[in-house]
């Protein structure tokens, strides 16, 4: 009794962050087939559809040749009930039945289509439950939460597999920024999603009432505690917020529904996910756009967006943080020998003079900065384990900690300095207004080492390089015209300015002076 009121003292402290996990969201069923209907757009379904030359069904279609579970008295299912190994209460009721009867015999199809679904992702929630010791039936939970769309967005902004809004989701360590969001990662939002029920276990005892306050927000759960005076489910029913009533019934629903499918002649969809187990996972150091992925290595832009569901702006800052890209396994080796050619291919296109999602940025380009946090040491904290997190190495660490490094052992509670590089826009300026000074706002600055690429790679030539030929050399010459600039002359060739006034033997302050008439080598 007095770890729980502990943790009811806890939950009171921080409860606006996790009641922000509660949606508005009013009608289960809808919220399900909004995010069914989003998830038949992923390129995986469209590949299904166009591999079977079938269409998805849809509700009107006839399923009366299936067992309806209308038709099935209730001592039956109840017993069926009784007989799944869990750790979660399935109580069988009237509230329950109603919506088996939806999952079995409204949506017996979209069933199938999830059934083939969780050949991927549940093996994948199992073992992450597993390891955070909590009921692997949980992975159930996303069938309502979801219907297994990764990218799913309900009308109160709860996003992913597992709807964490966003006040929860950081609260979970979850990245959420203009580039990233981790919720729609299916491992890390898995992680998030299990220690986030678990501390709801810890806090009540019962897992039908974390499964309450996961939904609708422990406030609710403890406003309806206090309401009926009853600390379980079904005893404060009426109490809860009207969606969370039907939220632990359509959980039961689910489970039900993804084990006896066979015994109402549900058809498991054979879905070939990209994301499937010949996939791999590498982390980056390089910035990297999608598009340059498709144009040198021939993968679909839509399935790179499918398989790295948690960017954003279909591009990854290597350089900036710690992140990861997944691709199909047979191909990582072909990535990892092409990566500096695949981050320089048409690099001032994608991370030069602005991108926004489609590869611009609007008013300004990026430039890196160095930024300097703090890290305050941790018990079992060591050098390496610090340095991992930030992705930097141990000896720069210890060069910017020197009086640290001097100690035998890091001392719990210090501060390290740490050095971190971030994209930031750049704002640009009219040709009126540009100066010689002004002029390096236009000079590309392509990676965290600030080391500037001076030539462009063809597509073309990544591929002659692999098999060992040498690309022909072409000399090109550009006549100055009235309103050029040297960027903007660098840009239509599809080079960098440092590269022409290395051609031309031109500095910065010169090449701002640059007059009609004049001709420039910039190949």
């Amino acid at each position: 009794m007095k770890n729980k009121t502990f943790y009811f003292v806890i939950l009171m402290l921080f409860g606006l962050a996790l009641s922000a996990q509660e949606t508005n969201d009013t009608d289960i069923y809808t919220q399900f087939e909004r995010n069914y209907d989003s998830l038949l757009h992923n390129y995986s379904m469209k590949q299904y559809a166009k591999l079977t030359k079938q269409r998805f069904p849809d509700e009107n279609e006839d399923y009366s040749a299936r067992v309806r579970a209308e038709e099935l008295p209730d001592s039956v299912i109840a017993r069926r009930l009784r007989r799944i190994p869990s750790a979660i209460e399935l109580t069988y009721n009237e509230q329950v039945r109603k919506h088996i009867i939806y999952y079995v015999d409204k949506i017996g199809d979209r069933v199938g289509v999830m059934l083939g679904l969780s050949k991927y992702y549940f093996p994948i929630f199992e073992d992450i439950l597993d390891r955070a010791g909590v009921p692997e039936e949980l992975k159930y939970l996303v069938i309502i939460e979801s219907a297994l769309n990764p990218t799913a967005v309900s009308r109160a902004g709860a996003t992913g597999l597992w709807q964490f809004m966003r006040t929860t989701g950081k609260t979970y360590d979850l990245r959420i920024n203009s580039m990233i969001d981790d919720r729609c990662d299916p491992i890390k939002a898995t992680y998030a999603a299990a220690r986030y029920l678990k501390d709801l276990y810890r806090i009540y005892g019962d897992w039908t009432l974390a499964l309450a306050a996961y939904n609708c927000g422990p406030g609710n759960v403890n406003k309806a505690i206090r309401r009926s005076g009853k600390e379980n489910f079904w005893g404060m029913y009426d109490y809860l917020p009207r969606e969370t009533r039907g939220y632990v019934p359509a959980y039961i629903a689910a489970v039900y529904a993804m084990t006896y499918y066979k015994e109402h002649g549900i058809k498991v969809e054979k879905i070939s996910r990209p994301l499937s187990l010949i996939s791999d996972t590498i982390m980056l150091t390089k910035d990297i756009h999608f598009k340059q992925i498709e144009e040198v290595m021939s993968i679909p832009l839509d399935q790179i967006k499918e398989m790295n569901p948690q960017y954003k702006m279909d591009m990854i800052l290597g350089s900036q943080d710690r992140y990861s890209i997944t691709l199909p396994a047979k191909r990582i080796s072909e990535f990892i020998t092409l990566e500096d050619s695949i981050s320089n291919y048409k690099k001032e296109e994608y991370f030069g003079a602005g991108r926004v999602n489609n590869g611009q940025i609007a008013n300004g380009e990026i430039e890196y900065r160095e930024r300097i946090v703090y890290h305050k040491i941790r018990k079992n904290e060591n050098w390496s384990i610090i340095a991992k997190k930030y992705g930097v190495s141990v000896k720069d660490l210890k060069a910017w900690n020197k009086k640290a490094s001097k100690r035998k052992y890091l001392r719990v509670g210090d501060l390290l300095t740490i050095h971190r590089k971030e994209a930031f826009r750049k704002e640009t300026k009219t040709e009126e207004e540009q100066t010689p000074s002004a002029f390096n706002t236009e000079t590309p600055i392509v990676s965290s080492e600030n080391e500037a690429i001076n030539t462009q790679t063809s597509a073309e030539e990544i591929k002659e390089n692999i098999t060992g030929k040498k690309p022909e050399q072409h000399i090109v010459n550009h006549k100055v015209r009235k309103g050029d600039t040297v960027a903007k002359i660098a840009k239509k060739y599809g080079v960098s300015i440092n590269q022409i006034c290395k051609l031309n033997g031109l500095t910065k302050q010169q090449a701002a002076r640059i007059k009609i008439g004049q001709t420039l080598r910039v190949k």
